[in-house]
């Protein structure tokens, strides 16, 4: 069926434009969505994971209308030109070149798809290269996020795991209903599997389905936690991200949207410069904290940050003499932060 897309009144209602904005004539098996900004022109794109048949991308035109892309942009389908069973989603500028990139979550023997954006709407899938597909091959995923557990200042990856079919066992040897939480550490040079030496929480096989990331203690380590089928849910304390250094922002916009979805953070300390979006959406049934942590890692100082705000606002605004090792709140258009 079609998925639906409504639009914010701004007074408590909301108005259904699916059919108006293109959305609806895509009718799909979808399981996740994010929200991103694939070609940089400021208006919010949608990546939508399908299950069994293809993924849509759906490109935002300017806020007139949705064109869905999928199959030219290379995010449609994996190897073979076949559909996957498409669950979590998320996107972040990994490599730092300015432009967002996409991962999708697959069913077991089909690979994760992580795909590298080329800056012209279309994509390769860097699964293989990047050693995510054969950590994923005999494994489910769920929920996803890219989150700087170390506070480094580079993107790391988590990935929660789990089996839909609790007989799979009796069809493969090698597939597992209950399965392990995938780690995946940026050290700037790529991402490195750090699953086994990542703590006894990563050796314990469980039925993940959704996952979550937030600061719960308030330490500038962002924690995790993971819902599983007819089990607990696990709640992951990060005992790492303390010991850098990094700050806290709460983005609120004014005329952008409140959420700030699509904002443009920039900063630098010292040597170290990065660039991360706030995207919505992602994972699996899953709501993160809107907070967003930037890692600095052992730089004492934040020279400057950059707030490029979404459309319809496009303001910039830029910071000097922050804090660090603090949240603090940033509103669109008072140039100050409390």
């Amino acid at each position: 069926m079609a998925s639906w897309l409504f639009h914010n009144n701004g007074d408590g209602t909301f108005t259904d434009v699916s059919q108006k904005m293109g959305i609806a004539d895509n009718p799909g098996k979808s399981w996740g969505v994010v929200a991103t900004d694939i070609n940089n022109d400021g208006w919010m794109d949608l990546f939508v994971s399908n299950d069994t048949v293809a993924n849509f991308l759906f490109v935002n035109r300017a806020g007139r209308r949705f064109e869905e892309v999928g199959f030219t942009s290379g995010v449609a389908l994996g190897e073979g030109g076949k559909a996957r069973s498409g669950m979590g989603v998320d996107s972040a500028d990994l490599n730092q070149d300015g432009w967002m990139d996409l991962f999708v979550t697959d069913l077991n023997h089909e690979l994760d798809g992580f795909y590298q954006n080329r800056h012209d709407e279309t994509f390769d899938d860097i699964a293989g290269p990047t050693g995510i597909a054969n950590a994923s091959l005999l494994m489910s995923g769920w929920g996803l996020k890219f989150v700087d557990y170390d506070n480094d200042g580079n993107l790391d990856l988590i990935i929660a795991n789990g089996h839909p079919d609790d007989l799979i066992e009796k069809i493969y040897d090698s597939v597992g209903y209950r399965e392990r939480i995938l780690l995946f550490h940026n050290g700037g040079n790529g991402l490195k599997n750090v699953t086994q030496e990542s703590g006894p929480a990563f050796n314990h096989l469980i039925s993940a389905r959704g996952l979550a990331l937030g600061d719960f203690d308030n330490d500038g380590g962002v924690d995790v936690l993971i819902s599983c089928n007819d089990e607990p849910p696990v709640l992951l304390h990060n005992n790492v991200g303390s010991q850098n250094h990094w700050l806290g922002i709460n983005l609120i916009g004014q005329k952008a949207n409140i959420d700030a979805i699509g904002a443009r953070v920039t900063y630098q300390a010292g040597d170290l410069k990065r660039s991360r979006m706030k995207v919505g959406g992602g994972s699996y049934l899953s709501s993160h904290d809107p907070r967003m942590v930037l890692g600095i890692g052992k730089q004492t100082k934040l020279d400057w940050l950059e707030v490029k705000w979404p459309q319809p606002s496009s303001l910039v605004e830029r910071f000097a003499d922050l804090p660090i090792d603090r949240y603090i709140t940033i509103m669109e258009g008072q140039g100050k932060w409390k």
